[in-house]
């Protein structure tokens, strides 16, 4: 974890090094995310789950054309998945899955014509919460509940951001993105809570932003 926490203020304090006398620009930025993991089971249906992302942002010139835009956003990730017994009268269970990141990406932009920018860059996640709340049906019979699932997680998740951005004249900026995650999101298995450890992250983002200067 120290090495991770090293990385960033080394991002964010480099800063003002790497950019010297360029143009470099503070912002901050918020969006929806819409997110699922990618469960193998194939009895099990899963689909996506939205939920809100936000932070800081900075973008610092580099060569015409280029920039570097590393961010500290809040994210709310996970997915719904849902389970019937088609040999048990009266039997499903529905849950969702929350898992809570501090993300770090860092975004190497092109801007192939005015305002118009290509990214994609590495991202860095430190799972803050991760929860699974769930009902379930046997044979009539229902029962609600939630579990702590931080103990199975492996707390980092490292992923990949593609995506396009778009700087209008007046400050404000937006950009879509899609990461996937190349780390799994569990270290343990457990199977009566439908959980293994090959689950990967999969989040498309919608955000809007405000740069200040």
């Amino acid at each position: 974890m120290k090495i991770y926490i090293l990385i960033i203020c080394t991002l964010f304090l480099g800063v003002p090094i790497i950019a010297q006398n360029q143009k470099v620009k503070l912002g901050v930025k918020a969006g929806l995310n819409i997110s699922s993991l990618n469960f193998d089971e194939s009895e099990m249906n899963s689909s996506s789950k939205t939920g809100f992302t936000g932070g800081i942002m900075v973008e610092v010139p580099l060569a015409k054309n280029f920039s570097l835009q590393p961010e500290l956003l809040y994210s709310q990730q996970g997915t719904k998945v849902s389970f019937s017994d088609n040999d048990v009268t009266n039997s499903n269970y529905d849950s969702t899955i929350k898992l809570n990141y501090l993300n770090i990406p860092v975004m190497l932009k092109y801007y192939v014509l005015e305002g118009l920018s290509i990214q994609a860059g590495p991202q860095i996640g430190i799972l803050l919460k991760a929860n699974n709340k769930y009902q379930d049906d046997f044979l009539g019979y229902e029962n609600h509940d939630s579990f702590n699932l931080k103990e199975y997680s492996s707390g980092i998740d490292t992923s990949v951001n593609l995506g396009l951005g778009y700087q209008f004249k007046d400050k404000f900026y937006a950009d879509l993105r899609y990461n996937i995650s190349y780390s799994n999101v569990f270290k343990e298995s457990d199977v009566d809570y439908f959980i293994n450890n090959d689950i990967k992250n999969r989040v498309f983002q919608i955000s809007i932003g405000y740069f200040f200067k």
